[in-house]
């Protein structure tokens, strides 16, 4: 009866983390305030600083064409403060690149992950990220990074979970890739 009981909550638990993403790991991470302009965020495994992804918007509320999305970090392991990247951290990991979609609307490719493009529009309004989790179409809110434990200057990715919402039916969307 006991490996009855181990074999179900080991199907729950596997069955919830499908739809509901929150992993042992993942739910000590601060959830960054919200903002007005805010597109999506980035955890890793390895501290709890977050680097945050926001619209960069001109007097007339549309996307500024030159530098539409603003990166810094949050330093929750230190005092909390704002911070901007180094330069290694922009050429390397979360730095973009970016193309002109249509009016006013942008292709984002982050540095470290350019197989998966980000959308970066305005819709009623409000800024958004637009890209793909799990085959559907969804506005990115946060990415978290597995690293593996102790793999020193250049830490080796084991997975990647995006989180979103579809913006039609405003459901959840979630997957895990692997790298």
């Amino acid at each position: 009866m006991k490996s009855l009981h181990t074999f179900f909550f080991l199907f729950l638990l596997e069955w919830t983390s499908a739809f509901i993403p929150v992993l042992a790991g993942v739910r000590e991470f601060p959830v960054p305030p919200s903002a007005p302009n805010r597109l999506f965020y980035i955890q890793r495994s390895n501290n709890t600083n977050t680097v945050i992804y926001e619209a960069n918007l001109t007097a007339g509320r549309r996307l500024d064409a030159s530098d539409p999305v603003s990166v810094y970090w949050i330093r929750y392991a230190e005092q909390g403060q704002r911070e901007s990247l180094s330069m290694i951290q922009w050429k390397l990991a979360y730095g973009y690149k970016h193309k002109t979609a249509n009016n006013n609307s942008f292709e984002i490719y982050l540095n470290a992950f350019k197989k998966r493009t980000i959308w970066v529009d305005m819709q009623q309004g409000k800024p958004m990220a637009l890209t793909t989790i799990n085959g559907r179409k969804a506005c990115l809110q946060k990415v978290f990074v597995q690293l593996e434990s102790g793999s020193g200057l250049m830490p080796k990715v084991l997975y990647v979970e995006l989180f979103g919402i579809d913006p039609v039916a405003g459901n959840p969307v979630y997957e895990r890739m692997r790298v």
